[in-house]
């Protein structure tokens, strides 16, 4: 055999094609099976540990898409986000409308439950309840709700000299550093508690997104507790408040029905993800200091912002000016979250491939090999339930043939 041949008897296999980053024959399609890298040559793709053009839990998104459903929950089925979508508009419209009818109570319950119920019911939509046992979810549920009543209770008289009712009455400026880093910092670090106390205590399989959604629930309800906690004075001041200033409740609203749930909800999602993260044995040293260096900085990014928006709450400044912060700050922790969540899903330790084994992909709806990765839209298989993917793996597809073979009928 001469040398040329012998060179086309050792690529790869009809049907496959050699990944440039992994360097493996993999099934031909968009996207490497395995790595998750694009197998035809994109422009401006970015580093390969990135790959920033296409978001890996969601089909055809760019990773820095401000799109809050996927971002926020990441296991949900592609038809399945438009609903939440919905539900989010609705907490918004029902906040609006609890401020233009001057309702504080109505307002107060709907910033404190509204997000927490939402995830509650995404929890349940993401099998949630399969994946991760009954007593851990209720746990952390526990932990946040009681740490965050007792941090409250414990700060209570802080809080009234910063805040009073309503928002923005600031203090003076020896009490700045105590009450306007103390505070919010303090409390930032006591809703991961939940997370990272179930972290120690949990063992068996580890997925980044059972940690998302661990940690995210812990912050949520030591949020949606230490609001009502804080807030249940006003339930006292009758069911219309016509003294309050609309802006002062226009303020309310903004941040503890929207800016202060999304903040917790994602970091408390990002530093749950961060501790349930596994590599894999063959990557444990690859692109390493890339990825704990770009998480190191979104965590110091977002604390720095949180302290900032402390500083602003007690600071004598318009309340306008303290929603947008406040905003402003949700804003960048909800991206940070999403860009932790797609490195860990790129680069956690994914299921065994059986590429010579069909699945259904849930993002985009072709039937690819079971790998890692979908080959047609690059989204990764963890993005989904791992019931989700069982049940797939016992149902696989079935190739039906269309029509008889014409020859097979003359014969």
């Amino acid at each position: 055999m001469s040398d040329e041949t012998a060179t086309e008897a050792e690529g790869p296999a009809p049907g496959m094609t050699e990944c440039a980053v992994c360097e493996t024959d993999v099934p031909a399609g968009e996207f490497c099976g395995l790595c998750g890298w694009h197998l035809t040559e994109k422009p401006r793709s970015g580093p390969s540990w990135l790959r920033w053009r296409s978001f890996s839990g969601a089909a055809g998104e760019n990773l820095f898409t401000p799109n809050i459903t996927s971002s926020l929950f990441p296991q949900l089925p592609a038809g399945s986000r438009l609903p939440f979508l919905v539900g989010l508009c609705l907490l918004v419209a029902c906040l609006i409308a609890a401020t233009l009818f001057r309702l504080p109570a109505v307002l107060i319950t709907v910033a404190a439950l509204g997000l927490p119920l939402l995830f509650l019911y995404y929890l349940q939509e993401a099998d949630a309840h399969r994946d991760i046992p009954p007593s851990t979810l209720v746990l952390t549920a526990g932990l946040g709700i009681a740490i965050g009543v007792g941090w409250v209770l414990l700060t209570g008289a802080a809080v009234a000299r910063s805040y009073g009712v309503p928002l923005g009455a600031g203090i003076t400026a020896g009490r700045i550093f105590l009450d306007g880093l103390g505070v919010p910092l303090g409390g930032m670090v006591l809703m991961l508690v939940p997370a990272a106390l179930v972290r120690l205590r949990r063992r068996g399989t580890q997925e980044s997104l059972d940690g998302f959604a661990i940690g995210a629930l812990g912050a949520l309800m030591f949020t949606g507790a230490a609001t009502l906690t804080r807030l249940a004075p006003q339930f006292t001041g009758g069911v219309v408040a016509r003294a309050r200033p609309m802006a002062g409740l226009m303020v309310e609203a903004g941040i503890r029905g929207i800016a202060v749930p999304l903040t917790a909800a994602s970091v408390g999602g990002l530093v749950g993800a961060a501790l349930w993260f596994t590599r894999p044995a063959n990557k444990v040293h690859q692109h390493r200091n890339y990825v704990r260096l770009t998480l190191a900085l979104i965590v110091v990014a977002v604390f720095a912002m949180y302290a900032g928006a402390g500083l602003v709450d007690v600071a004598r400044v318009p309340q306008i000016v303290q929603l947008v912060v406040h905003l402003a700050l949700a804003a960048v922790a909800l991206l940070a979250l999403r860009v932790g969540l797609h490195l860990a899903l790129l680069h956690e330790a994914h299921d065994e491939a059986r590429s010579d084994e069909p699945i259904l992909c849930t993002e985009c709806g072709h039937v690819v090999p079971d790998m890692p990765f979908c080959a047609a839209c690059g989204a990764a298989m963890h993005a989904s339930s791992r019931s989700s993917r069982q049940a797939r793996r016992e149902t696989r597809p079935v190739l039906v043939e269309s029509a008889s073979d014409p020859a097979g009928e003359d014969q």
